[in-house]
């Protein structure tokens, strides 16, 4: 009986990590494969020439060394994770453009592996087919998070960013990790999932604090779901849960959030000098934000081309295949029933609100003109991009595709396999910059 025990363990845990593995190969070998000896102008070339002097420069906010003096806008967020990353590959000797490509892949990853322990926390299992054996029915339902989490991985979302400002993905990533931690925090009470939800946001949020603030959405959305929709938990320890959670964030957040009111006090007023929110304003359509897309610099371009040459793609042949995704997963949301598809309906009609901001520039919804009015003050220009909220569009829509692929296969046991090889390659050819050399 012992050594049976253990087979069934070791069955599951190598069941459990097929998908993984999957997700793995399917981000890393594209990327390593990829322009191999060129480096991306990603994020600060100052990680590349000298990841070393970069942070021994980071924990001050006053640099000497820029002009004839200057309050530093944002070093000291890199501090963790992105100066370590490459400090450490760069002492081992590892090549700059390697270097790079694990720690856009590392973040790809991230995301997708996101999808599974989300997807776990909220057992997923139970949508396997009911007509077929046991070990088809744990083939399908690893089918099914295959596909959930390549859709989240590889969501064009990532494609405005990967190439010039990979850094303000980690919040995108960590977006699954931080639902998953809020849910097992209100099941389970005590600090282990609050101090992991806390590390999470210490690791993703020290760059970008509008990005974070916008996928923290998510976790919100969850809690009052569970206490007022789901019922799951009764308000009293949800609050103590939220409290937890709230403590321990502030306190492993105060290093860079000191660092940033220091840098609004003393540093230029950088949100002056960059886009303004009426270019923002321009893309930022509920079609675009549904296929993940929506941010304005995107779509820019001048005489030498494309900002973003994946974007042609977009705006040509691919715009079937762009929005079919998204109408599939809607299609999926009416026909499956699966236990929490109104929670990730919820963070879609969330998503495209808050993505939409003040658009149309020109003449917004209601809303939309308190929104607008709102970015003419700095506390609302810091919020100008609002097409960061289109990691809970994706969430919702990469979950409802994958429940699609497991309520086929309940239905029709037969057709199981074919659906999930047919969405998971919709889900690569949304995606060509991946495997055209076009990521980098």
């Amino acid at each position: 009986q012992v050594a049976l025990r253990i087979l069934e363990i070791t069955g599951r845990r190598l069941r459990e990590a097929v998908p993984s593995a999957i997700l793995a190969v399917t981000i890393y070998v594209p990327l390593l494969l990829t322009r191999p000896g060129r480096v991306g102008a990603d994020t600060k070339s100052y990680l590349y020439l000298d990841p070393g002097r970069m942070l021994s420069r980071a924990p001050t906010m006053w640099d000497p060394n820029i002009g004839l003096g200057t309050v530093t806008h944002q070093n000291i967020g890199y501090l963790w994770p992105l100066g370590p990353f490459y400090w450490v590959l760069d002492a081992v000797g590892l090549p700059d453009w390697v270097a790079q490509r694990l720690w856009l892949g590392t973040v790809l990853f991230a995301a997708g592996a996101g999808v599974l322990y989300l997807l776990r926390t909220l057992h997923w299992a139970p949508l396997a087919p009911r007509r077929a054996t046991g070990a088809w029915s744990r083939r399908w339902w690893d089918l099914g998070l295959i596909v959930a989490a390549l859709a989240y991985a590889l969501s064009p979302y990532l494609l405005a960013y990967a190439a010039r400002l990979s850094v303000i993905l980690l919040p995108w990533a960590a977006l699954p990790w931080l639902v998953a931690l809020t849910a097992r925090s209100l099941r389970h009470g005590g600090w282990r999932h609050p101090a992991l939800f806390a590390l999470v946001v210490l690791t993703v949020g020290a760059i970008n604090a509008t990005s974070l603030i916008l996928v923290g959405l998510g976790p919100l959305l969850w809690v009052l779901w569970a206490v007022f929709i789901e019922r799951e938990v009764p308000w009293r320890r949800a609050v103590g849960a939220v409290l937890r959670i709230g403590l321990l964030t502030v306190v492993t957040s105060l290093w860079w959030v000191a660092g940033l009111a220091l840098q609004g006090s003393f540093g230029i007023p950088i949100l002056r000098y960059t886009e303004t929110y009426q270019a923002v304003a321009v893309t930022s359509s509920a079609p675009e934000l549904l296929r993940g897309l929506g941010y304005w610099f995107f779509y820019g371009n001048d005489k030498f081309g494309q900002w973003i040459l994946p974007s042609i793609g977009y705006m040509s042949w691919g715009v079937p295949l762009s929005y079919g995704l998204p109408f599939l997963a809607f299609v999926s949301a009416l026909v499956t029933r699966f236990r929490h598809r109104a929670f990730f309906v919820l963070c879609i009609a969330v998503g495209v609100v808050v993505g939409i901001g003040g658009h149309p520039y020109a003449d917004p919804s209601p809303a939309g003109r308190i929104f607008r009015d709102f970015t003419n003050l700095d506390a609302g220009l810091a919020f100008r991009s609002t097409a960061r909220a289109v990691p809970l569009i994706v969430l919702g829509t990469a979950v409802l595709l994958g429940a699609g692929v497991n309520a086929l296969g309940r239905a029709l046991p037969r057709l199981a396999l074919p659906a999930g090889l047919l969405a998971v390659f919709l889900v690569l050819a949304n995606m060509p910059a991946t495997w055209g050399g076009n990521l980098v």
